[in-house]
């Protein structure tokens, strides 16, 4: 507890209170807002240094972008994470400086490199606080959580990364989507890793086979995650973690990769004017109807990049198809699911053929196998199968043969 306390002073002594804590940003960027559009905001991302030692070439792009921001002066910047090295208490003065000189309200979100460290996640805790959090501005909600954990084992640059979201936060988001959607509002959703994106990204992002916990693509949850983001029709997924732009779509949701604030460069995925590997920045404007324009600034220039300025449009989320239901069959006590998995604990009941109720019980589905208690089901015969969950529902039949 003494360290503990000591690391708090150690960084709340040297540093005057500016785009920290994020409470405090959400509640100037909301008093600061007039309730005029555009609402105009940056994003950008990965601003740390390499890895050699004394190389300070991240933050010489860094100062360059941020200069260039502070000239726009957007209402707010969303930084996408990593812009500490390894998340190790001597790191923080200069990172806190960095960020708070930005002459405009600036959130974080926090990254792999920010919890390499022992105390990475305190200290990360200690100066912005929670890293999941919402906050609503007119017509739109920006939500913004974290999808890399710090992991017990230790290698040789500090903790292992666990890549995921979990069911926990999964259910927190999709209440906030839920909500946002019932209020009429268009939510922008941030985290630093990107989910895997079948046939386009697949390294380097949720699910990638590389990634802990094993198997990734499982535990990551990050098909679930890019379900809900569809199922809600949202605005726009914004990620950070790889080096380069992208701008693709999944599931009918645009996805947005700003990795250029510093970093290492990593060879761009998608050809021009969808990827680049420069390093940049991205300025957005929502009007008062749910239109998103988004301008992709190279470090150093005095405007947007030519040719890479694109448009969302409501018009277009509306057409977007919503995540197929689950394909649910069941044969002697097994239900075999594909699909879009219902979020939550679902009520199954159990009735004989004539349609009269036998059991019923609490189940949670997962897809694939899904086992059933065989208490429900007293003797050999075909049962009538419900499944039922929010706005879901299931009936079948089934025919169980006993163990």
């Amino acid at each position: 507890m003494r360290k503990a306390l000591f690391l708090i002073v150690g960084i709340t002594a040297v540093f005057a209170l500016q785009n920290h804590p994020t409470s405090l940003v959400i509640e100037r960027i909301q008093s600061e807002w007039d309730g005029s559009y555009p609402i105009r905001f940056v994003f950008l991302g990965d601003s740390r240094n390499p890895f050699d030692p004394g190389e300070p070439s991240g933050d010489s792009v860094f100062a360059i972008i941020r200069q260039k921001v502070n000239e726009l002066a957007p209402l707010f910047a969303i930084h996408g994470g990593d812009f500490v090295q390894d998340g190790y208490r001597e790191e923080y003065p200069a990172c806190v400086w960095k960020l708070d000189s930005f002459e405009v309200n600036l959130l974080t979100v926090r990254g792999n490199h920010e919890i390499y460290g022992d105390f990475g996640p305190f200290l990360y805790d200690s100066v912005w606080g929670p890293t999941d959090y919402y906050f609503d501005l007119g017509i739109y909600r920006f939500i913004i959580f974290a999808d890399c954990q710090q992991d017990s084992d230790t290698v040789w640059y500090g903790h292992k990364i666990d890549y995921l979201v979990s069911e926990e936060q999964l259910d927190w988001l999709d209440s906030l989507l839920a909500d946002a959607d019932r209020l009429g509002m268009y939510s922008l959703v941030f985290a630093h890793v990107p989910p895997y994106n079948p046939g386009h990204d697949t390294t380097h992002c949720l699910g990638y086979s590389g990634y802990l916990p094993e198997p990734n693509y499982e535990l990551s949850h990050t098909e679930q995650l890019s379900e809900i983001l569809a199922s809600h029709r949202v605005l726009m997924g914004g990620w950070s973690h790889q080096h380069f732009y992208d701008r693709s779509e999944y599931m009918g949701v645009p996805y947005i990769i700003t990795g250029g604030a510093g970093a290492p460069l990593d060879s761009a995925i998608s050809p021009p004017p969808y990827g680049a590997d420069f390093y940049h920045f991205l300025l957005f404007e929502l009007d008062s109807v749910g239109n998103l324009t988004g301008y992709l600034y190279r470090a150093g220039s005095d405007s947007p990049e030519e040719g890479y300025t694109f448009t969302i449009s409501p018009s277009e989320i509306a057409e977007r198809p919503k995540p197929p239901k689950p394909q649910i069959s069941a044969f002697n006590g097994v239900l075999f699911v594909r699909g879009n998995v219902p979020k939550g604990e679902c009520t199954l009941r159990v009735a004989g053929i004539d349609g009269r109720k036998i059991s019923e019980a609490k189940i949670k589905l997962s897809r694939g196998r899904n086992i059933l208690p065989a208490r429900l089901f007293p003797a050999d015969g075909v049962y009538l199968l419900e499944i039922s969950g929010g706005n879901f529902v299931w009936r079948g039949k089934m025919l169980w043969l006993g163990k």
